[in-house]
């Protein structure tokens, strides 16, 4: 039996995570959603997702302050993380990059790198 990956879209965008939903099922992943950087600590610790998609701007501390929390937690440090974000902007990329994330895409995100980006980190 083949188990299905499992990624956490988290994002307040709800039209957004609708449309990534539809294509990561499509691609054959399992979905999970959290709507802002607190949901999204607490679904990792619960869900152990197998890949974070993880928003920069968004409420209760943002994808940054989530994201330090995912790598300060024993659960979820080691869970790929790869930031999706409209923010371009390179000090939020370093920011990012020294949280230890897997990779860095602005919106609008080229769904095919994106796609290939996460099979090759769930290939393993």
């Amino acid at each position: 039996m083949d188990v299905k990956k499992k990624i956490l879209i988290v994002d307040d965008e709800k039209d957004w995570i609708k449309m990534l939903s539809i294509r990561l099922i499509h691609s054959g992943y399992q979905t999970e959603v959290a709507f802002d950087g607190l949901q999204a600590v607490e679904q990792a610790v619960q869900l152990k997702p197998d890949l974070i998609l993880l928003d920069i701007m968004m409420p209760a501390g943002g994808g940054l302050g989530a994201l330090k929390n995912l790598r300060l937690s024993t659960k979820t440090f080691s869970i790929p993380v790869i930031v999706i974000t409209a923010k371009g902007d390179k000090e939020t990329k370093e920011a990012a990059e020294k949280l230890g994330i897997s990779g860095y895409f602005v919106k609008p995100v080229d769904m095919v790198s994106l796609l290939l980006k996460i099979k090759e980190l769930l290939s393993v």
